[in-house]
């Protein structure tokens, strides 16, 4: 049989040896024994705290949570386990209290870093269930089709509600992110008419890491009915850029397709009488100025002329503007005839708003007509230079004639002039200025570039 000194040898031996902070008072709440991990632990010497009582050494446990505890499991004589805030601040510990001769054994240790990360756990999961409530609020509210997939073969559908009414699937009393699409409807999916495999649609195809822009498609259901769709798709990635997954957002744009194609025939039509129109007036003008003067009725015929061509333009675009160089070579394409290499271009190419491009058409039109009568291009050598910027957002464009007869100022200023410089500077809100220098006219244009430039940003 141990001894009594081997018996204090041993306990101190495995009370040392607990790896966790251990104390125990008796049923006076004295301290009887204080463990080397306790004594670091509160940062208290042994010594200093065996023979005093809990409420000696911890003043302000009697009244706190843990001096509760401990009283508690003093008078039930029970083993009670649990967690609470530490006698250091800010601090958590994991706690076992059974009972212990007449008094009470206390073995603990801290969880403070469990619990900070369980509270960050917790607070993350929140703002995640957060989240996902704000995502499927949106992905519910959006007129928008929206389709998600987690699946690499892109086979298991996520969809909200816009997508399944678009898809024709059936309606769920409850609907979120979860819901599973395993099944479709009877439906076929057109590219330029042509079906669509299901590992060439949108979604397949992007979660495979293809990049999907907007791309239109056809939805063909089986009473026959046609939607058109347009569709965008990505892939989802990892943080790692691993591809997890895709999303695909889906627009019905039928209607405004059919709304689309209704203007183009309309504005086809318009175009169209408009031309009409434009070969009723000259014929008119050819039979109502057949006995007037050959040279103001052949004007009036080129300007009727030019007009045309810049129409001709401007509705081969839709009337969504046309190109500078374009607007110059329809204007001087008759007085050129011949001649293309003495017309010198300088500046970029750009797309003219449709009224600005009229405008500047007529004008170019009369000082191309002035220029071949009495002109540059009147005389052999003689050379028309254009140049324009866009610099600091105004249009600048410069006409100079060289090599030409000698010029004079005209004794009164005729139609093409007064178009110029009173009609181009209303139309270009800028200023015109016609110059009758002795080489050669010069024309300067100065006006904003917002007025004249078409999609300007």
């Amino acid at each position: 049989m141990p001894g009594k000194g081997d018996t204090e040898t041993l306990l101190q031996t495995i009370v040392e040896g607990l790896g966790q902070p251990f104390y125990a008072v008796d049923r006076d709440w004295r301290f009887t024994i204080f463990n080397g991990d306790a004594a670091r632990y509160f940062g208290l010497a042994k010594e200093k705290v065996v023979g005093r009582t809990v409420w000696d050494v911890f003043p302000h446990e009697a009244h706190a949570e843990r001096g509760r505890i401990l009283m508690d499991a003093m008078a039930r004589r029970q083993v009670v386990r649990g967690e609470t805030l530490s006698m250091i601040e800010s601090r958590w510990v994991q706690y076992c209290l059974f009972p212990l001769g007449d008094g009470i054994g206390v073995i603990f240790r801290d969880v403070t870093d469990r619990k900070r990360a369980e509270e960050r756990r917790e607070a993350a999961e929140e703002a995640l269930r957060k989240r996902t409530m704000e995502l499927e609020a949106v992905l519910e509210t959006i007129p928008t089709a929206v389709l998600f997939t987690y699946d690499p073969q892109g086979r298991s559908v996520v969809a909200n509600q816009r997508a399944i009414e678009l898809l024709r699937l059936p309606r769920r009393t409850e609907l979120s992110l979860s819901t599973q699409l395993h099944s479709w409807p009877a439906h076929r999916v057109l590219r330029d008419g042509e079906p669509v495999p299901l590992s060439g649609l949108p979604l397949q195809r992007a979660v495979r890491g293809e990049k999907v822009g907007d791309e239109v498609l056809e939805i063909e259901f089986d009473d026959g009915e046609r939607r058109t769709l347009l569709v965008r798709a990505a892939c989802l990635r990892s943080a790692q850029g691993d591809i997890q997954g895709a999303v695909c957002a889906v627009a019905d744009v039928t209607e405004r397709h059919r709304y689309e194609e209704h203007l183009k025939l309309m504005l086809n039509e318009l175009n169209h009488r408009v031309k009409n129109t434009l070969a009723i007036v000259q014929s008119l003008a050819a039979l109502t100025l057949k006995d007037i003067d050959v040279t103001a009725r052949r004007d009036f015929e080129q300007r009727l002329l030019t007009l045309s061509a810049v129409y001709s333009l401007l509705t081969d675009a839709s009337w969504d503007g046309a190109q500078l160089h374009d607007v110059v070579h329809a204007s001087l394409k008759a007085h050129l005839a011949g001649r293309s290499g003495r017309l010198l271009l300088e500046g970029d190419d750009f797309r003219v708003h449709p009224k600005s491009a009229i405008a500047i058409s007529m004008a170019l039109h009369e000082l191309g007509t002035n220029a071949l009568k009495y002109g540059a291009l009147s005389a052999d050598g003689g050379t028309v230079a254009m140049r324009w910027t866009t610099k600091d957002r105004r249009f600048r464009l410069r006409w100079e004639e060289r090599g030409g007869p000698a010029v004079a100022p005209p004794k009164h200023k005729g139609f093409g002039s007064r178009l110029i410089e009173r009609g181009l500077a209303a139309e270009l809100r800028g200023d015109v200025r016609l110059e009758y220098r002795p080489g050669g006219v010069v024309c300067s244009i100065d006006a904003p570039i917002d007025i004249v430039r078409d999609g300007l940003p």
